[in-house]
């Protein structure tokens, strides 16, 4: 099998092709171009990649789909996040390559793909099931393009209709008792942040102290917290929009003040803390958002506290807003959505309820005469 890779080489980034010499019998490098930028030495790279594909790796007569998919699947994690990578390479190893993993790629049908998804509706959420034919379509887009099948068989598959649901949330009211009980625990300043900026678990979690601008009351979101290979790492957010810089009303940045002020206090009485993170275990390692989630979970429990997911207290921040009549432009930057019309896709039960109050104010403003005379 041969396999091309990346070295630096000085300033210059170099690709070499490593293959099996059948004179020699023997592994041999190849140099296959040197570049000044990572960039364009990464294309010549998967240019590279595709062509072992279509020549060597992926015979069509003899390549099965466990082993097309998960060699896809390491060829294409350069343009996933550690996270997602790992998510289809679980999915691939519990569902695809034991319900698809022994036909040929040459044999792949349609009828495979929807007896698939006909096997796992009603055990899993339709969006789950999406996720699973997101990675069946990316791998046979590749294969049709390299001309290793005919038709990408996915695009013929009826794929389960989610159903719509209202996100729960807390009103004002809701709020204002969920912030009084857990007021001095371990979730106040996590809740108070959530509730009042709305930010997700991962990006709470993902803050330390240089996000936070006490001068300008500002808070910049540049990192998340995700858990990969049993351990909770801090990287970048996975899209574009997520990275921003919002105003902070002074009660969390007083908040944060008093927090900043109690670690210092501990250090100088010896006691351990991490320089950088703002939430940290007793171990000063990050957290992972899954266990925010329990810790949440459970308090609500034993609060008596109507059941919401910790990220509904986002949902709940928007909402809010919505009813604040603040511009969807500016709540859509401010929660880091890539463009409003995913906020008005998310929010469209808090807006229509809005629309019904903005038409009753109109029916007050110009017919309310007519009513009383009526």
């Amino acid at each position: 099998m041969s396999i091309v890779f990346l070295r630096k080489r000085s300033k210059n980034y170099i690709v070499y092709l490593e293959y099996l010499d059948k004179e020699s019998n023997k592994r041999k490098q190849k140099n296959m171009g040197s570049y000044p930028l990572k960039r364009d030495a990464t294309r010549r790279l998967n240019e590279i990649k595709e062509e072992i594909y279509k020549e060597e790796l992926l015979l069509p007569n003899k390549m099965v789909m466990q082993d097309f998919i998960l060699d896809f699947l390491e060829k294409y994690k350069i343009n996933l996040s550690i996270t997602t990578y790992n998510v289809y390479v679980r999915i691939c190893k519990k569902y695809i390559n034991p319900l698809l993993g022994d036909i040929k790629l040459c044999d792949i049908r349609p009828i495979h793909i929807q007896n698939y998804v006909d096997d796992l509706t009603g055990l899993l959420s339709p969006k789950t099931i999406k996720i699973h034919l997101n990675i069946l379509n990316l791998a046979f887009k590749r294969a049709y393009r390299l001309k290793l099948i005919k038709e990408n068989p996915v695009q013929f598959v009826e794929v389960p209709k989610s159903k719509k649901f209202k996100n729960e949330i807390y009103n004002g009211e809701d709020m204002r008792i969920l912030l009084d009980k857990c007021r001095g625990t371990s979730l106040e300043l996590p809740i108070v942040i959530a509730s009042g900026l709305g930010l997700r678990i991962s990006e709470i979690l993902g803050l330390t102290w240089n996000n936070i601008d006490f001068n300008d009351n500002t808070i910049t979101i540049d990192k998340i917290t995700v858990r990969t290979d049993g351990k909770v790492i801090l990287k970048e957010p996975k899209t574009e929009s997520s990275v921003r810089t919002i105003t902070v009303p002074k009660e969390i940045i007083c908040m944060l003040k008093q927090l900043k002020k109690d670690r210092l206090a501990d250090k100088l009485k010896g006691e351990k803390s991490h320089r950088e993170l703002i939430f940290y275990d007793k171990n000063l390692d990050p957290i992972a958002p899954d266990v925010i989630s329990k810790k949440f979970k459970y308090f609500l429990e034993i609060n008596n506290l109507k059941h919401v997911r910790f990220h509904d207290l986002r949902h709940s921040h928007v909402t809010m807003l919505i009813d604040a009549k603040v511009p969807i432009k500016v709540i859509s930057e401010r929660v880091g959505h890539s463009n409003v019309n995913t906020t008005l896709n998310i929010y469209s039960h808090a807006l229509k309820e809005m629309d019904q109050e903005a038409s009753d104010k109109i029916s007050n403003a110009l017919f309310s005469n007519e009513r009383k005379m009526g």
